[in-house]
């Protein structure tokens, strides 16, 4: 499974059939999952778990990492 970190955010690129892992807490973490028709699904590590942001409205991974980041730039509630 590839990864990168960009600003301070951590963002994983499952391969199709790969399961995500359990990240450490100390960096905020997403996920960007490709479908069947080649869009993106964003997801977030929170609480324990990873939770769907997005269904799979990104056309291309670059506008999913975008709001990964500034997902990423604004402190968790």
């Amino acid at each position: 499974m590839d990864n990168i970190i960009i600003s301070g955010v951590r963002i994983y690129f499952p391969r199709p059939g790969e399961g995500l892992p359990t990240p450490s807490a100390d960096i905020r973490t997403f996920a960007i999952k490709n479908t069947i028709d080649a869009r993106c699904c964003l997801l977030a590590f929170q609480n324990g778990q990873w939770n769907v942001l997005s269904l799979p409205e990104y056309q291309n991974s670059g506008k999913a990492i975008m709001e990964a980041v500034k997902l990423g730039q604004v402190k968790w509630q």
